[in-house]
């Protein structure tokens, strides 16, 4: 091994440690990144850089912090963005980057930028006529607005027509000539790029029987007397084919619709049936929604989708939950976490009080695909509810439903409801209803139980919005168990309970609390004591919002914090559920950490009598700290702590809290 070079300097400037050599590589585009802390082979990069910008990768052994990253922008870096395993994407003039001294920053590589996006299964670009125009989603290393990706382009003698940027994600959909494609891939501000995909809703066949969906997840329950939720002064977002049939009978009284239609396309079969699932009023009885007052608002994917979709839906509505039953047409990016993926992340991170909901797929039967890992790109972010879809008996998965993990390992779906034989609205006419199968249908059913759990959180809070990970939490930790015990590629975390999750709600405010929040910076360590009378069982779920990873990597998660269970008299431990990606069939174990996955779940079906520890260590936060959720069956938080979530009221609550971490 190479002698660690003297970074008396950086140290000196900004407090760092720094890689060795001989630590873990990073993996960019299924490539291995080759980092270099010698002297003289860093002074032959830097010096073979031509004029103008240049990106390169930076890895160290512990995070920057905003200060630091902020003395780093002193020297003329222009740009930071994290590229996975505590390496980042320095981006600036190349006499920036010579002046600098690389010496200075530690082990470096050059950014892979020019090999292939991921292809797997696409065409060639070789096949295209090099006069034809492909439709990409880029990612950038900054923040740019349509006239600045305009003049990169330009700037670049590239040949693109822009058609949509969006800056907070930052992204850009563009047209681009088959012939400037290579030109594109070597421009140092790209991250990322890959195709645009045709979409399409994901549902089964036309059935002939009626759905029992609210009994068997116990939304009729909520609906009753005892707990009055319906949904009302609720407002969901539909993102689906087109748009709902807003005259239906099951959307209006004394001609007032509760359906608010957002764009104009036709009314659709598919988004008035799903909108029913969700919201139908109950006139005819097998046909009733989960939240049957609530308001949709009901916007086609032809004009937005997935993380355009549920920003437009917040900043034009402020609405904060959404149903998405559809995805990709074509058989793609099996198990991969692509640039929808990532900018749905992104955008939640951002902002995250957003619930997004979205169907899992219906490739479980159709020839060709696995029998594992085949959720498409979008449906395997991290901080969204990813739905699968149960058999007509919701005893087990239904075998249309698509399964995962993704290909590092993680959990999906998340959570599953009943798919098969789902009677509800079509917009064929204002009377007209139709039943269905597929996890189109489970979705809006988990969408409409979420919305009553909101609307409980509301009552019990006095008026705030429930955050992303705290609805998680509580429906993760709440939910029965289906197929293999514990968590597993087919059905997540198991279907969903709208009364236990409620229920858990309630206890806010009381003696008793459920569920709390807090905040860890890297290294960092929360630990919450309680005790057992008597042994029974145990169950507890964490869940982080987090940061989004780089579609490049082979690692998603980015923020890694640890659940661990100690007993104080014992000294035994209790690790959190992990599977494994190599053999996807067998069942979760609790024997060690998990490094994979941003929900953890420890259960203990007769944990001892006596006392206890709930351990959460950050064993890895690059952005400053990480806000996080536990839910419980046993009481051990402060309920002073649900208090700080009463922010969710303000417009752009997120950009007050985070600060625009990068």
């Amino acid at each position: 091994m190479r002698k660690k070079l003297s970074l008396i300097t950086l140290k000196t400037l900004f407090g760092l440690t720094l890689l060795d050599q001989s630590a873990a590589a990073l993996t960019l585009n299924g490539k291995k990144v080759n980092f270099s802390n010698d002297k003289k082979e860093i002074q032959i990069k830097t010096r073979a850089m031509t004029v103008g910008y240049k990106t390169m990768v930076v890895k160290f052994d512990t995070p920057l912090s905003r200060q630091i990253k902020e003395k780093i922008y002193e020297k003329g870096i222009s740009t930071i963005v994290y590229a996975g395993d505590l390496s980042y994407y320095f981006y600036a003039k190349v006499s920036v980057l010579d002046s600098l001294n690389f010496t200075e920053f530690g082990s470096i590589g050059e950014a892979d930028m020019t090999s292939d996006y991921r292809m797997k299964e696409e065409s060639g670009l070789s096949t295209f006529a090099q006069d034809a125009y492909q439709n990409f989603n880029i990612l950038f290393l900054a923040e740019l607005s349509f006239s600045e990706v305009e003049k990169y382009f330009s700037d670049n003698s590239v040949d693109a027509y822009v058609l949509k940027v969006l800056p907070e994600l930052r992204e850009a959909q563009v047209e681009i000539s088959a012939a400037d494609i290579e030109k594109l891939k070597k421009l140092p501000l790209i991250q990322y790029m890959d195709r645009n995909q045709k979409m399409k809703v994901v549902h089964g066949e036309k059935v002939d029987r009626n759905a029992v969906t609210a009994k068997n997840i116990n939304v009729k329950t909520l609906q009753g007397s005892r707990y009055n939720l319906n949904g009302e002064n609720m407002r969901i977002g539909v993102v689906d084919g087109g748009v709902v049939r807003s005259t239906h009978q099951e959307f209006t009284s004394n001609g007032v619709s509760r359906i608010v239609n957002k764009t104009n396309t036709d009314t659709n079969f598919h988004a008035t049936h799903v909108a029913g699932t969700i919201a139908a009023e109950g006139d005819k009885s097998s046909a009733k929604g989960m939240a049957n007052k609530a308001e949709v608002f009901s916007y086609g994917f032809s004009d937005v989708a997935f993380a355009e979709s549920f920003l437009k839906l917040y900043n034009s509505d402020n609405i904060l939950l959404s149903n998405h039953s559809y995805g990709y047409s074509d058989k793609i990016r099996l198990g991969e976490y692509d640039s929808d993926a990532a900018t749905q992340d992104r955008a939640v991170n951002n902002n995250p009080f957003l619930n997004v909901f979205e169907a899992s797929g219906n490739d479980g039967e159709v020839d060709g695909y696995s029998d594992f890992g085949i959720i498409k790109g979008p449906g395997n972010s991290k901080n969204i509810f990813t739905i699968g879809a149960l058999n007509v008996t919701s005893s087990n998965v239904a075998k249309l439903s698509s399964t995962g993990p993704v290909d590092d390992g993680r959990i999906k779906p998340d959570l599953c409801v009943r798919g098969e034989y789902i009677s509800s609205a079509t917009d064929e006419s204002d009377s007209s209803y139709a039943t269905m199968s597929g996890t189109s249908m489970a979705t809006p059913a988990a969408t409409g139980a979420a919305a009553l759990i909101m609307q409980q959180y509301k009552r019990t809070t006095g008026g705030f919005d429930v955050r992303h990970d705290v609805l998680k939490s509580i429906m993760v930790n709440t939910a029965v168990d289906k197929e293999n015990k514990g968590p597993d590629y087919k059905v997540g975390f198991g279907m969903i309970d709208a009364k236990a999750a409620v229920d858990t709600v309630k206890t806010i405010g009381t003696n008793s609390v459920l569920v709390g929040i807090d905040t860890l910076s890297h290294n960092g360590q929360k630990v919450y004591e309680f005790s057992l009378a008597q042994g029974g069982k145990f169950k507890t779920t964490l869940s982080w919002v987090d940061v989004e990873a780089n579609p490049s990597s082979s690692v998603t998660l980015v923020n890694d914090l640890d659940l661990l269970l100690v007993n104080k008299d014992s000294g035994a431990k209790y690790y959190p559920y992990t599977l494994d990606k190599n053999n996807p069939n067998a069942l979760a174990k609790a024997n060690k950490v998990n490094r994979v996955d941003n929900i953890e779940q420890i259960e203990v079906s007769n944990l001892p009598q006596g006392n206890y520890q709930l351990v959460i260590n950050g064993y890895k936060v690059i952005s400053d700290s990480q806000e996080f959720a536990v839910a419980s069956n046993v009481p051990m938080f402060d309920n002073v702590s649900i208090e700080t979530l009463r922010p969710s009221q303000l417009k752009n609550f997120a950009k007050t809290i985070h600060n625009g971490i990068l």
